[in-house]
């Protein structure tokens, strides 16, 4: 990447081993790196926007990819009913497996390895064909 890392954390517990979750980070952003090398940026927010122990720990994780030319790709994974006790580093994978897969998806666009639709136009119908409808 021509620009470091961005990580931020926002209203997350103290508890939380940030050393940890900057190693797992490096490492999925390295497969990211194996998709795309010329990534120019990659920044990681997560936030804990509530602390609630009956609706459980939830954490959001927004991950924004920057690549040439003009491209962004961002995910967002927001706690929802089912996951609010999910760790932190299962949201965080679940977060970086849908940054790949659309990441994935532009490269291929751009090195054309996806069909383009051609147009056409229709000029003459055969009276054959007019009958039946």
């Amino acid at each position: 990447m021509k620009v470091p890392l961005g990580l931020s954390f926002h209203g997350v517990d103290e508890d939380i081993d940030r050393a940890e979750i900057r190693a797992l980070i490096d490492e999925k952003i390295q497969k990211l790196e194996s998709v795309c090398s010329y990534m120019i940026s990659c920044h990681v927010a997560i936030e804990q926007p509530q602390r609630h122990q009956k609706s459980g720990i939830s954490y959001r994780v927004r991950i924004d990819v920057r690549i040439p030319p003009n491209h962004e790709i961002v995910v967002r994974k927001d706690p929802h009913k089912g996951d609010l006790h999910d760790p932190l580093p299962k949201i965080i994978r679940e977060a970086f497996t849908a940054v790949r897969r659309q990441l994935k998806e532009q490269v291929n666009i751009q090195h054309r390895k996806v069909k383009s639709h051609t147009k056409g136009e229709v000029k003459f119908l055969p009276d054959e064909v007019e009958d039946i409808a």
